[in-house]
């Protein structure tokens, strides 16, 4: 099973930075040459963060007591963390 990342994004799928923070990391996978899976939930959506997080732009986000979570988590767990 590829190592899994999750994306917090409470912007529409067609919002111009939703598009570019998945076409970054599509970029970035490809150039590392690795099957990894990319999972885009809202932060009220949440479930299991998986191996790593990216936190997307667009604050305020429509859950910010559970992204703030997720930054807790991801620190406690050592999971690797991206702020945009």
């Amino acid at each position: 099973m590829p190592p899994a990342i999750t994306v917090l994004l409470d912007l529409p799928a067609d919002n111009d930075f939703h598009r570019a923070t998945l076409a970054a990391l599509d970029h970035a996978i490809g150039a590392a040459g690795r099957a990894v899976e990319v999972r885009v939930v809202g932060t009220d959506a949440i479930g299991d963060v998986g191996d790593g997080v990216v936190m997307g732009p667009g604050t305020p986000y429509r859950d910010p007591d559970a992204a703030e979570d997720v930054i807790t988590l991801a620190r406690e767990r050592g999971l690797p963390l991206v702020g945009t």
